[in-house]
């Protein structure tokens, strides 16, 4: 097999395609990324774009190897024949069979997943053992991974049904949390669950499902909704409320940059370094959240024969606030029972890309399963 490579593709809606070809999962041999710009309006652009790519950076490594086999990582729900049921934010993919078409266009075994579960699928590459793997972004989601390696409870076919999304694939949209708690955690940094509310509203033209949890449920609200990239950002400016006085602490170009939450976040983990209250207080309150929501996650998961105490491995840039945020979270998970560790992705700590890895790491399973037959 010296001369067969695998093709792992990761699709992003914001930065593009990243295209790697890897010898074997873990050997990397060539990467490039195909920018948004060439996604084009249609799903059939979009593959004949991502072929000429392919090609041309097999032309530039010189890469004379026959594909053997293809993983796909996206963000997105699948139906179980491979083709898109869900994919918010490349709306051209909806019912499209990427991972259909790619096979035939390579002549090879194709295989997709959701880019979280293709980034367990990766951390599970390297630790070798049953694994929950959490990307915390723009939302929250997740992958539990079994000793073997095969994601337990993948959301495939979904009937729309809150109620029927998985707690550890799904955590930041299925995982409800109680407005009655929330309250209370609020008020024990000093902060107001009701101003929270106000600027939720705000933030989304005072629609009022973004009050809502799952189910619509009024007294409850989507576990990612504070659980995110945008949410810890969203619980700082409850927190500071009117108060500019953490801004001192910042560079003026810093400041401009507040409300926004794909860089704020490193600012907040700024002034949690330099322990000001505003951001201490906002880092030990996600802490706490996110040690509440993980309790509803465990309880269903031991229930349905999780080993106790295995690792939850955190991909994605608010991870990287893991020092701020985690020893709350940790202290609140010790006084709940639960000994599972928040550890940051092994991937991210490598400077390695995990949803590829892990699209290399699904690559080559489909090829070994296929060939076991």
């Amino acid at each position: 097999m010296k001369n067969k490579m695998i093709l792992a593709i990761d699709i992003g809606a914001g930065r593009g395609t990243k295209i790697g070809f890897f010898q074997t999962s873990d050997k990397l041999l060539a990467e490039t990324t195909m920018p948004t710009s060439k996604y084009g309006k249609s799903s059939k652009t979009y593959t004949k774009n991502l072929a000429l790519a392919v090609d041309k950076l097999k032309q530039d490594e010189k890469i004379n190897a026959k594909i053997k086999a293809i993983g796909i990582s996206c963000p997105g729900i699948f139906f179980s024949d491979g083709s898109f049921q869900l994919v918010q934010n490349i709306p051209n993919f909806k019912g499209f069979n990427l991972k259909k078409a790619l096979g035939e266009k390579f002549g090879c075994i194709a295989a997709i997943e959701n880019d979280a579960n293709a980034g367990g699928l990766a951390e599970w590459s390297v630790l070798r053992m049953e694994v929950i793997y959490w990307v915390l972004g723009g939302g929250w989601g997740g992958a539990w991974i079994s000793e073997k390696g095969s994601v337990r409870y993948p959301t495939v076919d979904w009937d729309k049904n809150d109620f029927s999304l998985h707690y550890t694939s799904e955590p930041g949209y299925a995982i409800s949390l109680d407005k009655l708690m929330l309250s209370n955690v609020f008020s024990e940094v000093g902060a107001s669950y009701k101003l929270f509310e106000r600027n939720l509203e705000r933030e989304n033209g005072n629609a009022k499902t973004a009050l809502t949890g799952p189910g619509g449920d009024p007294n409850t609200l989507r576990a990612e909704v504070i659980l995110s990239g945008p949410g810890r950002c969203r619980l700082f400016r409850t927190i500071v409320a009117d108060d500019d006085f953490y801004e001192r602490f910042l560079q003026m170009n810093e400041t401009k940059q507040m409300s926004d939450p794909a860089v704020a976040g490193q600012h907040i983990s700024k002034l949690s370094g330099m322990r000001v209250e505003a951001a201490v207080n906002t880092d030990r309150l996600f802490g706490k959240i996110l040690a509440y929501a993980t309790r509803v996650m465990l309880k269903q998961a031991i229930a349905q024969g999780m080993p106790p105490n295995i690792p939850i491995c955190l991909g994605g840039k608010p991870s990287y606030a893991l020092p701020y945020f985690g020893p709350s979270a940790q202290r609140a998970l010790g006084k709940m029972g639960f000994m599972n560790y928040l550890r940051p992705s092994i991937l991210d700590e490598r400077g390695g890309n995990a949803n590829l890895t892990g699209a290399a790491v699904l690559a080559e399973k489909a090829y070994q399963e296929k060939n076991c037959r």
